[in-house]
């Protein structure tokens, strides 16, 4: 498994560190299927956190209706360090 620089997600007052490498971004896509998108971002944030907070978020992303996507969201984007994708014709 490749180390990444870890992405940091404030919710609430609480900053949370999140680990997610190249495999667990392709386990994440190879897990989504056209009616199960909540459960693969719930698996990708829960595999990626820093193990002593998992028990923390888990509790927080089973309460706040829709925090799993936003949080997925701000760790998918901050994963990829800044780097923008564009298509040039």
């Amino acid at each position: 498994m490749t180390k990444t620089k870890p992405v940091v997600v404030t919710i609430g007052e609480t900053d949370f560190e999140f680990s997610p490498t190249v495999n667990d971004f392709n386990n994440y896509v190879n897990e989504m299927m056209p009616d199960n998108k909540v459960a693969p971002q719930h698996t990708y944030l829960t595999r990626t956190i820093k193990p002593e907070q998992k028990e923390q978020l888990v509790e927080l992303l089973s309460s706040v209706p829709g925090l799993v996507t936003d949080v997925f969201s701000e760790v998918s984007k901050g994963a990829k360090g800044g780097i923008k994708v564009t298509l040039k014709n």
